[in-house]
């Protein structure tokens, strides 16, 4: 066994990498955790400084498109972990209909979402497109301002909109690729394999820590370095941060690690219209579930 370099770019991700790191330990495989700099990550597994993303999924399928010999191996968010907030007394998605909805404006936020508004039935809205300038997860504060009659809301970060005096209105759940999806080149799938099996396991090992084992994941959690988690909502210097933290992600993470067939085909949807290299090109080419379904059959 050896050493697999994890490159991560969002520090919300790291309470469930460091318990993946922790899980893979386990197996004899070394989790390294590294921040590159830049925003594009798919060259470096093909240019030895890396080799597994745990990162968004969607640019990813565009460089796949491209040519880009990318495979997918499982996926730590598989439903859609943002809720639609409004002002108390709307009940309905109709009341909605034709008014001003605040949006993230960041891929892939600002394509999934108006797309999932629309398959949960709200044909007609006006999408406001929120800057991170102006707070990088705190759209739900057009419609406290009373610019917008709604907004989605990432739930990691949702508790200041609860403070703020929204409520989340129930629009039914949304096939979804987010957080983490792992991703490799296939020759390093091939030439890594034991490892690459044992981080497919440790993915599973840590959803399932997160659903059953509390403890476990709030001590994984204080071995995070001070300074990483600083967003509003995402910090961890106290006990009941963490608590709060470990609420959020423990709600959202997908046991098995494992996409359902709508969530491929949504990030596929979503991003089509937009990026033409993309059409004629087929998501499921980009993903290799072989680690994963195995260790579904042993766990049945």
């Amino acid at each position: 066994m050896g050493t697999l370099r994890v490159l991560w770019r969002d520090a919300d991700r790291l309470p469930y990498l460091y318990t993946v790191r922790h899980a893979a330990a386990a197996y004899g495989t070394e989790v390294v955790l590294e921040r590159p700099e830049g925003r594009e990550y798919a060259e470096l597994l093909f240019d030895g400084r890396g080799e597994v993303l745990a990162e968004n999924y969607w640019n990813q399928q565009l460089n796949r498109a491209k040519g880009m010999p990318l495979v997918s191996i499982a996926a730590a968010v598989t439903t859609i972990n943002e809720r639609l907030y409004v002002r108390p007394g709307v009940t309905s998605l109709d009341e909605l209909r034709g008014r001003r909805i605040a949006i993230r404006d960041a891929r892939p936020t600002n394509l999934i979402d108006p797309l999932w508004l629309r398959r949960a039935g709200l044909t007609e809205f006006e999408v406001v497109l929120v800057p991170d300038s102006e707070g990088r997860w705190m759209p739900w504060q057009r419609v406290v301002a009373g610019d917008c009659e709604a907004a989605v809301v990432t739930n990691l970060f949702s508790d200041a909109a609860v403070d703020a005096g929204l409520v989340p209105l129930d629009i039914g759940s949304f096939g979804f690729l987010g957080g983490v999806v792992y991703t490799t080149s296939v020759e390093l799938l091939e030439s890594r394999a034991e490892d690459m099996e044992n981080l497919v396991r440790a993915a599973f090992d840590a959803a399932r820590l997160f659903k059953e084992d509390k403890q476990t994941v709030l001590d994984v959690m204080t071995s995070i370095p001070d300074g990483l988690m600083t967003s509003r909502g995402a910090t961890i210097a106290t006990p009941g941060e963490r608590e709060t933290v470990y609420g959020h992600l423990a709600g959202e993470l997908a046991d098995p690690p494992v996409p359902m067939p709508h969530a491929i085909a949504n990030f596929y949807d979503m991003a089509v219209d937009e990026y033409p290299e993309l059409v004629g090109y087929n998501p499921l080419q980009m993903w290799d579930l072989r680690i994963a379904s195995r260790i579904m059959d042993e766990r049945r």
